[in-house]
């Protein structure tokens, strides 16, 4: 059966690189800053997501994305697990894995800024701008439009952000023999 997208073998070194980045990323995530309790969050572990795309393709980082979102909200004790948003951070997951795995990215190259773009785009609009909202308005019951009049819409300069941020330090990780290994490239 031909598949859509490239689903790398789960070896020992691939798995153990999954969970150190998945530590990496809690570790991360609790260096985010709130801007509106529980609607407006900013944080830099879309880099480590990145990565755990680059290294996982689309199936291991919709399972490395959810196992994550598991143990997350676990240890943090809050104890409003929702399947939704784990599912949400899975889909998530799956698209880095789509559009970073087995692609090198050079910094002079304009189609992969227009590739990264296109990622961060979907990506964003998948999590912060719909489903992100959404869940927020099903579960504690802020509608979305007064979500944006309340700032979500904020999130919108996190783009070009993101994308400068990624096009600046992912074409300086593959550099790393190891990492092009993981990520599918020839050497």
């Amino acid at each position: 059966m031909k598949t859509f997208f490239k689903t790398p073998k789960l070896t020992t070194q691939r798995l153990v690189t999954l969970a150190m980045l998945v530590a990496l990323a809690f570790i991360i995530g609790k260096f985010s800053v709130t801007i509106i309790p529980k609607q407006l969050v900013v944080s830099v572990a879309f880099v480590v997501n990145t990565v755990i795309g680059m290294i996982g393709g689309p199936v291991w980082s919709f399972i490395t994305f959810a196992v994550f979102d598991v143990v997350d909200n676990l240890s943090s004790g809050a104890g409003n697990f929702i399947i939704w948003w784990t599912l949400m951070e899975a889909v998530q997951g799956f698209f880095y894995g789509y559009f970073f795995y087995g692609k090198a990215l050079q910094w002079q190259s304009k189609k992969d800024w227009l590739h990264v773009t296109l990622a961060t785009v979907v990506i964003m609009l998948i999590g912060t701008f719909i489903f992100t909202p959404l869940l927020i308005q099903i579960y504690f019951g802020t509608p979305i439009v007064a979500q944006y009049i309340a700032g979500r819409w904020l999130k919108i300069f996190e783009i070009p952000i993101r994308i400068i941020v990624t096009m600046a330090l992912l074409p300086q990780l593959q550099r790393i023999p190891e990492l092009r290994k993981l990520m599918g490239l020839s050497k």
